[in-house]
């Protein structure tokens, strides 16, 4: 605003003053926010872009429905835990589907898939009025979660071959983003050469994660081709069930995890209590010490945890691991 008549405008920052002002030495990178888990420790982060691909039939949405009701009600997805908050579900397309798959979801854990909000509407992410309103209701609902269903009926008219055409829809997904720093998850076919998104590479790029869905008969299985901001995880497999009109999804087989005496049987587990015993320690004192690769250990860090081996203790770069017992006993 400009001050009363006769006294001069008050100085403004300048870009380079802004740029000047937004630099970091090696201290001041603490400031900058560890990733926050969404579900698990590295499946979905919030304050992320997440592209979940497959082909047409192969359980997408079916998989996206049983996160957001896990994170809706807090219930925890499939063995892994949850951190719950509101949702904010676009169903571009298949409503009628999603009514039905809600249904047999409830049926299936016994109440209500609270926490979550249905957007019926194809809201288009060219139309700068509605995409303006969608991120403005993002912004005032706050949600940990936000789904767009898919990418295709939301970009109408767009070219899914231009990176241009389609850097702009990452733009358009990066304000949901940044209005309320959640998970961002975009549903999209797969590309011609089966790995990848359908169409051009700039949302390769853009996004944190990647998860490719794939079903043979009724097993659906998650692959995880891209994780930015931790290793990429283990496939896991799930098994579609019919329940009602429609189906849910369960663990393929739930006892099908390594056991207490076979992780403690790895040697490097044994080298970790020859090194460390009950030590608390971090993951990269461990990789230091040369008990273990980093890789290895977060491949293997839920089985530790699950079986009693190791328990987790802090938080963000605090956090840190110790074993409960000697792994030779026994």
């Amino acid at each position: 605003m400009s001050g009363p008549p006769g006294e001069p405008e008050p100085d403004r920052p300048s870009h380079l003053d802004r740029l000047r002002a937004a630099l970091l030495d090696t201290a001041g990178l603490d400031s900058i926010p560890d990733p926050e888990p969404l579900i698990g420790e590295d499946i979905l982060f919030r304050d992320s872009l997440v592209w979940v691909v497959g082909k047409p039939g192969h359980g997408k949405s079916f998989v996206v429905l049983d996160m957001v009701g896990c994170v809706g009600t807090g219930e925890t997805w499939q063995g892994y835990q949850v951190k719950s908050g509101p949702v904010v579900y676009l169903v571009a397309e298949g409503a009628r589907g999603t009514k039905k798959r809600v249904r047999a979801w409830e049926a299936s854990i016994g109440h209500p898939m609270t926490g979550v909000q249905f957007l019926p509407l194809p809201v288009q992410s060219t139309n700068a009025a509605q995409w303006g309103a969608l991120v403005e209701l993002v912004r005032q609902i706050q949600p940990v979660m936000v789904v767009i269903d898919t990418q295709a009926r939301v970009t109408v008219g767009v070219e899914e071959n231009s990176n241009r055409e389609m850097g702009e829809f990452v733009h358009q997904a990066e304000k949901l983003r940044e209005a309320s720093h959640a998970c961002v998850v975009i549903v999209h076919h797969i590309g011609r050469n089966g790995d990848t998104g359908r169409g051009a590479t700039t949302l390769d790029g853009a996004v944190s994660t990647i998860i490719k869905v794939s079903k043979d008969e009724d097993l659906i299985t998650l692959q995880c081709t891209k994780n930015k901001d931790a290793e990429e995880w283990d496939d896991i497999e799930l098994r579609a069930v019919p329940t009602g009109e429609s189906l849910v999804l369960m663990m393929s087989d739930p006892l099908h995890r390594p056991k207490r005496a076979a992780i403690a049987s790895r040697k490097w587990v044994r080298d970790w209590w020859t090194v460390h015993e009950k030590e608390p320690v971090s993951v990269s004192v461990l990789v230091k010490s040369g008990v273990v690769s980093e890789t290895t250990f977060h491949r293997s860090k839920l089985d530790l945890i699950r079986e009693g081996v190791v328990a987790r203790e802090g938080e963000g770069n605090s956090t840190r691991y110790r074993l409960t017992n000697d792994p030779t006993d026994g």
